[in-house]
């Protein structure tokens, strides 16, 4: 069997800081298996979580915000990925790449120039690493005409399927995505569907940091919206956002939720006379309303599970709420299925970058409406040693179809 390393990073989705995993894969292609070998959660400084929520949340931010931002989260990525793997130098030698999803600081896959741009400079992460960097996995996909979004669906069905039932797979991160694993997924796993079921910890965090004057970058667990009370009115204001009417594939119009919408959330709940408690639990019982609503009207039939992974998942007030709406169908961690629900955004990035590396088009355009596949993502070398080791990898996967082909 075929064996490497890789490593795979994500910001997470509360911007707290950087999720790095160690990560053997072996196989390749869709018959490869990933293996957990270490993982490591390097929190962000104050003044950096400070400077990504006000640079995300501007209308128009400094470009000068912008470039430090850039280049500090390349030296953060760098750091952690150093950290993740002193305890095991002699692993280290052996892998081969890095997976990283960068800061998503725009995404727009339904304007009229759909285009995605991504903080976090990872020429810094390729220099202090000397290991070739994979990115921007979605570029491709808008450029063929999909949404770009969710471009780790390959990686929900590689991971979760099973024929025996129908399963979905929803991960709370800033977006809620949902991701539908029926029994028979079809060549190129064409049955697969999936697309961004709304704003979520975007909407929580963001309101926690206007509550707390940024002392607290999210609910812990829900303490604070479950002393809240629902405003109704106001619930069902938001819900009349054309965004929760349209087909799949889409993707969360990140513009209309943004720090503007949030303000608006505070002013229209005093007008109700409802405190930020009230505005809290209403808005959590809009992401869990808005995710189920999507569920039940895109899916022709219902899923035998819904398993969860993602920040939001340990808000106890919003999960209960999915639960109670979701019954009688389970919602499960993905814990309980062999993998942990903190790691697997980071997890997934390795495996992109695996897929990649194997010659395997990332992109599913029954998930994102894209004209067809593509071998996406950017590469930025590492040392001329890492590099090489790159390019034989990637020529012993793609020899063997050219042979076949002559």
């Amino acid at each position: 069997m075929t064996s490497r390393y890789l490593i795979g990073l994500s910001s997470g989705s509360s911007l707290v800081g950087v999720d790095a995993a160690l990560v053997r894969v072996d196989g390749t292609g869709a018959r490869m298996a990933l293996h957990l070998e270490h993982f490591l959660h390097a929190p962000f400084g104050a003044e950096l979580r400070d400077l990504l929520w006000r640079t995300l949340t501007s209308a128009a931010p400094d470009a000068r915000h912008l470039g430090t931002l850039h280049r500090i989260l390349g030296e953060t990525y760098a750091l952690a990925v150093k950290q993740l793997l002193e305890p095991h130098r002699q692993i280290a030698k052996d892998v081969l790449g890095i997976g990283c999803s960068g800061v998503p600081l725009w995404h727009d896959g339904a304007g009229r120039y759909p285009a995605t741009l991504q903080l976090g400079m990872l020429s810094v992460l390729a220099e202090r690493t000397g290991l070739t960097t994979l990115s921007d996995f979605s570029s491709r996909d808008l450029a063929l005409g999909g949404q770009g979004m969710p471009i780790h669906a390959l990686m929900d069905a590689l991971l979760f399927h099973q024929p025996e039932e129908h399963r979905v797979r929803l991960h709370l991160g800033r977006m809620a995505t949902l991701v539908s694993l029926p029994t028979q997924l079809g060549l190129n796993s064409r049955n697969v569907l999936g697309w961004q079921a709304a704003p979520c910890t975007v909407l929580l965090d963001g309101l926690m940091r206007l509550m707390t004057n940024g002392l607290e970058p999210f609910d812990a667990g829900g303490k604070h919206a479950v002393q809240g009370r629902c405003l109704e009115p106001l619930l069902e204001r938001w819900m009349q956002n054309h965004f929760f009417h349209e087909r799949q594939p889409k993707c969360v119009p990140r513009h209309e939720f943004g720090l503007d919408f949030l303000n608006r959330a505070i002013d229209q709940a005093k007008r109700l006379g409802g405190n930020l408690h009230d505005v809290l639990c209403t808005m959590t019982h809009f992401v869990a309303r808005t995710i189920v609503h999507s569920l039940q009207e895109h899916l022709p039939a219902a899923p035998a599970r819904v398993l969860v992974s993602g920040g939001g998942g340990r808000n106890g007030f919003l999960w209960h709420l999915l639960e109670q709406k979701l019954l009688p169908i389970p919602l499960e961690k993905i814990d309980a299925h062999g993998l942990s629900a903190d790691t697997f955004k980071a997890l997934a990035c390795a495996g992109l970058a695996a897929l990649t590396m194997d010659g395997v088009p990332i992109n599913l355009p029954s998930v994102t409406g894209a004209s067809g596949t593509r071998l996406a993502g950017q590469f930025t070398p590492g040392n001329t040693a890492n590099w090489a080791r790159c390019l034989t990898w990637m020529a012993r996967q793609v020899a063997p179809a050219h042979a076949a082909a002559a």
